[in-house]
Order: C-alpha cells, then structure tokens, then sequence
C-alpha cells in the first residue's frame, strides 16, 4: 500500500499516459484524496482553466513548477484562442506573455 505524496489544496501539473485521451495536459488543484490502487495513490483533481474534475494516478502527476506554469500557459492560451494557432506554433514573444500571466495565475504550493 502506498502512501500519498500530495495534498489537498495542492496545484500540480497532469501528464496523462498514452492512452489517456480525454485528460488535457494542464494545471490541476487536488480536491480529494482517493483510495489507493495497487502501487499507485490516486487523486481526485480539478482543472485550473475549466474546472472539470477527473481522478488521475500520482505517477501522472507532476510538482515541478517550470512545467506546472508552462502547462497553464498553454491551457490558458487554448483556452482563449480563437485562431486555432497551436501553441507550438506561436513564436517566443506570445508564448512568454502567457507565461506570465500563468505565473500570476497560480499560486505557490
């Protein structure tokens, strides 16, 4: 049986595994803890952008604050783009604007 390594309340970046299609890569909050599967804990978490809650595995989670903003950056720019540029399309001086206000956005652990 494992043991949680996060906490409620915590903003944590989701990686979705490959065969995860309906998880966006994004910023979440934990809202609940879940009881634990096999080796893995699992979590009950709510997205940033559009609030949408999913339960994901802790090997999908990620902590790491460079990511975690990145990730929001592009959710937040998803979110409001009406072109249908992807983000990686989008050269430096529009992706480094949505980095900040990600930054803004998300608050420390």
């Amino acid at each position: 049986m494992s043991i949680h390594k996060f906490h409620v309340g915590q903003k944590v970046s989701v990686s979705p595994g490959a065969f995860d299609f309906h998880t966006p890569h994004g910023v979440y909050e934990i809202v609940r803890l879940l009881p634990t599967d096999e080796d893995d804990s699992l979590y009950r978490v709510k997205s940033i952008v559009d609030g949408h809650e999913r339960a994901v595995r802790e090997s999908q989670l990620d902590l790491d604050g460079r990511r975690a903003v990145e990730a929001l950056a592009q959710s937040l720019y998803e979110a409001s783009d009406r072109s249908g540029t992807p983000w990686a399309r989008r050269d430096r001086t529009i992706r480094d604007a949505w980095v900040v206000a990600a930054r803004k956005k998300l608050p420390k652990n």
